[in-house]
């Protein structure tokens, strides 16, 4: 079992590797009209997944996101390969990750607070 600790950790690092992923959408959209712009994308879920499942939560905790291109749609004459659609639903699908991170990490300082102030 992962401790509380490390469970805040891990969720600390969601967190970072969301937000990361929020940006690199934000750059990605405001680069849809720019001629030869390559869509970036953010490659971690994978990666800490198999750091989790070995059962060494320090281990996933070094795991980094890391900013790759790919992940754009087809490629216009332009060279620019931006789908608005993919990339507002890829916001849509980041957005609930972060919220519902962010939500079960108050939850576990709430209870935090609880404990230490003994109610």
């Amino acid at each position: 079992m992962i401790d509380t600790t490390s469970q805040t950790a891990i969720l600390a690092r969601l967190l970072d590797a969301a937000s990361l992923r929020n940006e690199v959408i934000a750059h990605n959209v405001a680069n849809v009209n720019t001629p030869g712009h390559q869509c970036l994308t953010v490659q971690f879920e994978d990666a800490f997944a198999q750091a989790l499942s070995s059962g060494d939560s320090t281990r996933a905790l070094h795991v980094t996101p890391e900013v790759i291109p790919g992940g754009g749609g087809t490629t216009r004459a332009d060279g620019n390969n931006v789908d608005i659609d993919m990339e507002m639903n890829r916001l849509a699908k980041n957005s609930l990750l972060y919220e519902f991170c962010a939500q079960v990490m108050a939850v576990q300082i709430a209870q935090q607070r609880s404990a230490i102030q003994g109610r």
